[in-house]
Formats: C-alpha cells, structure tokens, sequence
C-alpha cells in the first residue's frame, strides 16, 4: 500500500466507475412530477390516449397521435406510469 491510497482492500474497489461500457444495474432516475421529457407515440391505449417510453418508464398522454414526437411535462407518477401533458409537438413520422 502506498501512502495515497485511502482503502484497506484493493480487491473491494468498485471498477465499474472506470469502464466505458452502460452499467446495466444503474436505476435510472424515477422522473418526478414537473420534468420535461421527449417521446415518441408509438401506441394508443383503449381510451385513446397516446402511450410513449421513456427509459423503462410508460407514458401515457391524452390528445397525442401515434407517431407523433411531443415534448411532454409530467403531471403524474404511478410507479412505472406516467401521466404527463403536451407541451409542443415536433410532428409525426409515419416510420
């Protein structure tokens, strides 16, 4: 051991903070209520209402087209559903 280093057992070092690669075991931050986020429409549920992803997240939104891309504020969360409403639209991509 040197004199810089301020652990006791090099092997208990955590390696993942120097790697390049997605650490998959990361939880993704839970989006709260009044963030912004940006999806895209790729569903519509039995009400109607557009259903979009964000990371692991389903979000749901009245009044949106399916394929459409929207800029959306959350008004809701409800473990892995959000509710959110539109704040502008960027168009629809029929891809």
């Amino acid at each position: 051991m040197t004199k810089y280093r301020n652990y006791s057992d090099p092997y208990s070092v955590n390696v993942q903070r120097f790697s390049i690669y997605y650490d998959k075991n990361a939880k993704s931050k839970t989006p709260q209520v009044g963030d912004e986020l940006t999806v895209k429409i790729v569903e519509v549920d039995e009400e109607g209402r557009g259903v979009g992803y964000y990371n692991d997240f389903k979000v749901v939104i009245p009044r949106a087209v399916l394929g459409e891309k929207v800029r959306v504020v959350v008004k809701k969360v409800e473990g892995r559903a959000l509710h959110a409403s539109v704040i502008e639209r960027f168009g629809v991509s029929r891809k």
